[in-house]
């Protein structure tokens, strides 16, 4: 067993690697002389990806007024920045799709990881943060960890799944207890040797401990909720400023950071469940 997250993701990251289109990408937009036309073009050389972020841009997701049918429109429509997260959230999926996992119902997983988020962008323009494209991100990578920890030590997050069933139902709680640290550490990690945002990694690290976030707290605290809030929804939940009254894992002082009032929650949820069919389908297609 590793003994930190680190080791953990070190023994894995030649096999989780970078989508390839993605360091493109992020290459061609460092240079200073890029333009769109370059973007399109890096883009186009994956069709299916190409068809992926059109239909996005196109969907409720944006809610835009004329359809866009080039990728080189679709970066001046939604910029840059938004444009490279998407390839990001788009493509990781598909870098996970190569690791066997017997622990997770994968499609569940990515139910969750799009809804959360969905949510976050969401929530995020309640808090006027720009770019909410990197909560959308963020709230889709929070949980990588476990799909890490599931390939690396099944065995290990067995005893985890079983002792969190048997407990308060919280996974961070027993792998803290059974392995010495989190998905949340690991995700963390990942993120880092992927060499991406500061601000992701402090995200995905605190997602559950959401005090402990020092640099970047109003992310932190946005994906916090909007995980505990679609982890609260069930199928007869109503859906209401109490709506998170009772669940165990929510610090109540995120609202207090980041100023936002569970009132709106009606009026995100319909937002988002309008949304997430449509991005559910384009990204994660077996689902």
């Amino acid at each position: 067993m590793a003994n930190k997250a680190e080791d953990l993701v070190k023994g894995v990251v030649k096999l989780i690697s970078l989508p390839e289109i993605y360091i493109r990408v992020s290459q061609a937009l460092e240079d200073e002389n890029h333009n769109a036309k370059q973007l399109g073009d890096i883009i186009g050389h994956d069709p299916a990806l190409t068809a992926r972020i059109l239909r996005i841009v196109n969907s409720a997701y944006y809610s835009l007024a004329n359809q866009v049918e080039l990728v080189s429109r679709a970066v001046s429509v939604i910029g840059e920045d938004d444009l490279r997260n998407l390839v990001l959230a788009t493509s990781a999926v598909d870098t996970f799709k190569r690791i066997p996992n017997q622990l997770v119902d994968i499609d569940l997983f990515w139910r969750h990881s799009v809804h959360t988020g969905i949510v976050a962008r969401l929530l995020s323009k309640y808090c006027n943060i720009l770019h909410g494209e990197r909560l959308f991100v963020a709230g889709m990578l929070h949980d990588i960890g476990k799909l890490v920890l599931y390939f690396k030590e099944p065995e290990l997050s067995q005893q985890v799944l079983l002792k969190a069933a048997d407990t308060d139902g919280q996974l961070y709680n027993a792998e803290k207890e059974i392995i010495g640290f989190t998905h949340a550490d690991v995700g963390a990690a990942l993120i880092d040797a992927w060499k991406l945002s500061d601000t992701l990694k402090e995200v995905i690290a605190y997602h559950h401990t959401p005090l402990n976030a020092k640099e970047y707290r109003i992310e932190t605290a946005i994906v916090h909720i909007a995980n505990c809030i679609v982890n609260a929804i069930g199928p007869d939940t109503e859906i209401d400023e109490h709506l998170l009254d009772d669940y165990p894992s929510f610090e109540p002082k995120t609202l207090d950071i980041t100023g936002l009032k569970l009132d709106i929650l009606p009026e995100v949820m319909d937002k988002a469940w309008e949304q997430a069919a449509e991005v559910l389908d384009i990204i994660c297609p077996k689902i």
